[in-house]
């Protein structure tokens, strides 16, 4: 039955009420709460790293980007590498 045939369509409806947390525009954005920290490791990896590690694209700058960095250095970086995608994973919480 279409919605034009059944004239009762939308009845017995209950207006709702949706609350959401307020956010912070870095939250917004996917950016950690402690976002200076992370940057500054970001600036880092890309500085030191960029043509072993980031030569087919740059992470964004966001935590899903953060973990890519910590990837790309485990994949394809040396042992300094190794050592700031530990700071990186470890400032990710984990």
């Amino acid at each position: 039955m279409s919605h034009s045939q059944n004239r009762n369509w939308g009845r017995g409806l209950v207006p709702m009420t949706v609350l959401v947390p307020e956010q912070t525009p870095s939250a917004m954005m996917g950016q950690p709460a402690d976002g200076a920290a992370l940057g500054a490791l970001y600036d880092e990896a890309m500085a030191r790293f960029d043509a072993f590690c980031f030569w087919y694209g740059k992470p964004a700058r966001s935590l899903a980007g953060m973990r890519e960095v910590a990837k790309r250095l485990e994949a394809y970086g040396s042992p300094e590498a190794l050592r700031l995608a530990r700071e990186v994973r470890e400032a990710l919480g984990g």
